[in-house]
């Protein structure tokens, strides 16, 4: 489990000092308005920038004490626009920084629907196209090999900046389902920066809401999602609209 014990950041982008747990099993995902600091939060949970004030550890051992090699086995990160310049093969590329059997390769290029595209060469793909395989390589990367039959099959940390943002309305769902599936299934801990409000809360089993560098809500979708709380934090007008079957909700701009 990552844990943010009273975790900050002071220099800027700065962060307010909070603490929370990113647990495996679950989506968890991280929305606010433009410049709230959710690429920022998501840097410091990769490890790429190190709180300046309280600890983040993960499985009760502080980030600045594991080996980048032992960290790379456990957290993989899909920055945005992380699109690949060199001419690599797609299957290639997917296992690179991994080592999944064949089996696990074949499913993960079949679930996002990359088989057909295996034997390109990643630039000679769409951008959508480049973000699934991105996600793909960092599937595998989490993946437990074929080789160590005692290595736990949970516990991996999956962090995603904007996952969606490339792909159409049904990419978007197919990815979110996928992902909750693998959380479930595989006992990832997944962590998405989201800008569609609705696959946060059609999706996601928690959220963390930021506003100017603070995180100024957490909980299930229903209790964090409210009208009144985003609109605050968006400075906009909506409306909540509840679904009749299902009770799923649906957040509206007003005219």
């Amino acid at each position: 489990m990552l844990r943010l014990e009273e975790a900050g950041l002071c220099t800027a982008p700065a962060l307010d000092a909070f603490s929370g747990d990113v647990v495996p099993g679950e989506l968890l995902a991280i929305v606010g308005p433009n410049g709230a600091g959710k690429t920022t939060l998501l840097t410091m949970l990769a490890g790429l920038r190190l709180p300046d004030s309280g600890r983040l550890t993960l499985d009760a051992v502080d980030l600045r004490d594991w080996t980048p090699q032992s960290l790379a086995s456990r957290r993989a990160i899909v920055a945005q626009r992380d699109v690949p310049n060199f001419a690599w093969r797609v299957r290639d590329l997917v296992t690179l920084g991994g080592t999944p059997s064949v089996a696990r390769l074949e499913r993960t290029l079949e679930s996002m629907q990359l088989t057909a595209f295996s034997e390109r060469v990643v630039t000679e793909l769409s951008g959508g196209e480049s973000q699934r395989v991105m996600i793909a390589r960092a599937l595998c990367q989490l993946a437990p090999r074929p080789e160590d039959a005692t290595r736990p099959k949970a516990g991996g940390i999956l962090l995603l900046d904007e996952p969606t943002s490339a792909l159409d309305i049904g990419q978007q769902q197919r990815l979110m389902r996928l992902l909750a599936r693998c959380a479930r299934d595989d006992g990832l801990a997944i962590v998405c920066v989201l800008h569609d409000l609705n696959l946060a809360a059609r999706y996601a089993h928690r959220v963390w809401l930021l506003k100017a560098g603070r995180r100024v809500a957490a909980g299930t979708p229903e209790n964090v999602l409210t009208a009144e709380r985003v609109a605050n934090a968006f400075d906009a007008e909506l409306t909540l609209l509840d679904t009749i079957d299902g009770g799923e909700r649906v957040l509206l701009l007003d005219r």
